[in-house]
């Protein structure tokens, strides 16, 4: 269509759909080794999940029954679902691997160790290359690689002993599509996430995480077996409370407001500015339990907020500002690249850390604490 001629509801709606899935159609995490890859600039995650190691290894011993679940085959599974491209997944299967050997060894159990398969889960455009590449040469386990989104079946019925996914599962599946239709409530112009957004877009967002956590926690209810655990970090919020008192609504409304300077300068249009959202949905504990009962096929072993930042015992300075936005940058970069193109990624991300370097005290003065959502299920 011309510039004179409306184009149609199904060309519009082509249009739409094909913003919303943009995290199934774009990498979120920057692959390949070099210095602005994810690989190299994860350390924050890393830090983050680190946490969950005593939780995860005391859940182990004291929920999992490892002497059944491996009496007939004598070989555990275990799937790291959005795996992305290492190092962070490899610390995180060597501590499972080694309470599950831990916990075998304390009941006295005089069998063959056995043997350890893990897949490694995620999307199609992941970087598996550099993945396999950096796989430990040491590893005491069997590798598969395994694309696919988690929000569907990745692997066969009953055939994994502990899932686990840190870091992924605040992603949602696709951009809520209302927060892209113009005569929509939920219309988020000027706007790049929920965070300060009008109740119809906060709605939206809550919607599709609802949606997609019930096809989570279905499509992992068919491949774990009965009695396996099912471990999941993801950004969380305390129940009741506004996604604005949160650090990262600082970030994403500074994100905005870059962006509307760079339409203002010419750089980017106005359209691309009120079409892009990042799609990412931090839940509270009560939400995610009402969909896990909803499930019905497992039981709540472990439900809490943690304290993601426990490691930074002083005042956030412009270094850690830096550090933060190289990793966001290596997280995020590719939905910028998909949307602005990949010219403008540098500009984009020096302007939104000088904007946060001068919003030092204001990040530092906002609610940090309770913001890592873990949980632990047991499947029925």
């Amino acid at each position: 269509a011309t510039d004179s001629t409306p184009i149609s509801k199904e060309e519009k709606d082509q249009i739409i759909m094909g913003k919303v899935e943009i995290v199934l159609n774009s990498l979120p995490m920057s692959g390949g080794d070099g210095p602005y890859s994810y690989s190299n600039n994860s350390h924050l995650q890393r830090r983050t999940a680190s946490l969950l190691k005593e939780t995860i290894d005391k859940l182990i011993m004291e929920k999992l029954d490892a002497k059944t679940l491996i009496y007939d085959s004598n070989t555990f599974h275990i799937a790291d679902l959005g795996c992305a491209t290492g190092p962070n997944t490899f610390f995180l299967v060597d501590d499972i691997i080694k309470s599950v050997e831990t916990s075998l060894r304390s009941n006295s159990l005089k069998t063959t160790k056995p043997e350890f398969l893990v897949f490694f889960n995620d999307l199609p455009k992941n970087d598996f290359n550099t993945l396999f590449t950096s796989l430990p040469q040491d590893r005491s386990y069997f590798a598969v690689g395994v694309p696919g989104s988690f929000y569907g079946r990745v692997l066969h019925q009953s055939s994994v002993h502990i899932v686990v996914t840190v870091g992924a599962t605040h992603w949602l599946s696709s951009v809520p599509k209302e927060v892209l239709v113009k005569d929509s409530n939920a219309w988020n112009k000027g706007k790049v996430h929920y965070s300060n957004a009008a109740e119809e877009v906060v709605k939206a967002y809550e919607e599709q995480f609802g949606r997609d956590m019930e096809k989570f926690l279905e499509a992992r209810a068919r491949e774990i077996v009965r009695g396996g655990l099912l471990f999941v970090g993801m950004c969380g919020i305390p129940q009741g409370m506004s996604f604005s008192n949160l650090a990262d609504s600082i970030m994403y409304t500074s994100m905005a407001d870059v962006l509307i300077q760079m339409q203002s300068e010419g750089l980017i249009t106005e359209e691309q500015v009120d079409t892009f959202n990042i799609p990412i949905y931090s839940a509270s504990p009560e939400e995610v339990t009402i969909l896990v009962e909803k499930n019905d096929c497992f039981t709540v072993e472990s439900m809490e907020l943690m304290d993601p930042t426990t490691w930074l015992k002083r005042p956030m300075n412009e270094e850690d500002v830096r550090q933060w936005m190289v990793c966001i940058k290596a997280t995020m970069g590719a939905l910028f690249i998909n949307h602005f193109g990949d010219h403008l990624l540098d500009d984009i991300f020096d302007r939104l850390t000088a904007k946060l370097i001068g919003l030092t005290e204001k990040v530092e003065s906002s609610y940090r604490e309770k913001v890592m959502l873990f949980f632990a299920l047991k499947r029925k």
